[in-house]
């Protein structure tokens, strides 16, 4: 697996075995104007993709897993999503999504309709899930081909999503079934998952009472039946600093 760490005093990608074993440092960033994050492996090779921000612009880059090949490979973007077989990179600029063969070469508009991230491409590449930025929320829809009509699949209120909405991110199952998302929950945060066909969201987890953020990219398991999260308490004290103006 593929985690972000400030263990080495600036946010860097690190890699380490599920059982926790063979942990090592992927990239090695300095500069404190640089934010490195979002790391998404790919599913069928080494490379991992990750999005680099610096002087208020973010772009999409690739590394290998042994910290090789680092490299730039959109200038400018964010919401990078692979295609199943790994020959595409799709992602989101402006008002469009777009897609990129990862060997290279121009860009192609897959549609622009108003402030869009990709959310999952089917396992035979014939369908895109993409969620539309709304006021109220977000509008999730499916289209098929990707740059084909679209309907709407489901809908999830504003008030359960992060305040800047393009940070908000729902990952499909490898069987094409299953959306896993972390919303917010009055104070705290817990997974639920959608049926990629359309229906009501189901709750995974319950933390009850206990304050948590879960970190915006969650992932499944290979197999399906599990899912990895970065999960962190927000509890905090009060501290009385007397004395200070003096």
């Amino acid at each position: 697996m593929v985690y972000l760490s400030d263990s080495g005093g600036h946010g860097n990608l690190w890699v380490a075995k599920t059982d926790g074993s063979s942990v090592h440092q992927v990239t090695f960033e300095h500069d404190p104007s640089v934010v490195i994050g979002v790391p998404i492996w790919s599913p069928v090779s080494t490379q991992i993709v990750f999005i680099v921000t610096s002087h208020g612009k973010t772009g999409e880059w690739l590394v290998n897993s042994d910290g090789s090949g680092r490299h730039r490979f959109v200038e400018h973007g964010s919401g990078a999503l692979w295609s199943a077989d790994g020959r595409w990179l799709y992602y989101a600029r402006g008002t469009c999504i777009y897609k990129v063969l990862i060997q290279g070469g121009s860009e192609v508009q897959v549609r622009c309709e108003g402030v869009s991230l990709p959310l999952g491409i089917s396992g035979d590449g014939t369908t895109l899930f993409y969620s539309h930025v709304l006021y109220s929320g977000l509008d999730l829809r499916r289209s098929h081909p990707d740059s084909g009509p679209s309907e709407s699949f489901g809908r999830v209120p504003a008030a359960r999503t992060p305040i800047d909405r393009t940070l908000w991110q729902m990952v499909l199952s490898r069987d094409d079934k299953w959306f896993a998302s972390p919303l917010t929950d009055h104070g705290t945060t817990n997974l639920w998952v959608m049926p990629s066909n359309g229906g009501s969201l189901r709750m995974l987890t319950d933390f009850g009472n206990r304050p948590t953020i879960i970190m915006r990219r969650i992932s499944w398991a290979p197999d399906g039946k599990s899912l990895y999260a970065a999960v962190a308490d927000t509890d905090a004290d009060i501290v009385l600093l007397d004395g200070l103006l003096q």
